[in-house]
């Protein structure tokens, strides 16, 4: 039988327990940020990696209140009315807490290989 979760800012049930609720978009508890970037590309970088790794992260940007809004990664990120995002808008990669420490394990992997490329 699957557990029924309510999101904890609006009431809205959520598809499943730990996503990002479809209303208001606010990030379940359960969730810990792992990476934090200041570039789209970055985060998405780390996104696709933990992706790749078997994980489930969750894309975010954070606004101008530094509150985590989920996005998908797949799609363009514009603001109401089509408006480009502001340049000081950071973006975070979420997970599951019961996945927070492999998944800083595979971060902490790849930015270690990228430092030997780049030393050689």
């Amino acid at each position: 039988m699957s557990q029924k979760a309510n999101c904890p800012e609006c009431g809205v049930a959520l598809p499943s327990p730990g996503a990002p609720c479809p209303d208001c978009g606010g990030l379940f508890d359960g969730l810990r940020e792992v990476a934090v970037e200041p570039m789209r590309q970055e985060a998405l970088f780390a996104f696709d990696l933990l992706q790749s790794a078997g994980l489930h992260p969750i894309l975010a940007y954070r606004d101008d209140s530094d509150r985590p809004h989920p996005i998908d990664a797949d799609e363009p990120l514009t603001r109401g009315g089509g408006l480009m995002v502001p340049v000081t808008t950071s973006f975070g990669v979420f997970v599951p807490e019961a996945e927070a420490e492999d998944s800083r394990r595979v971060l902490d992997d790849a930015r270690g290989a990228h430092k030997d490329e780049a030393a050689e």
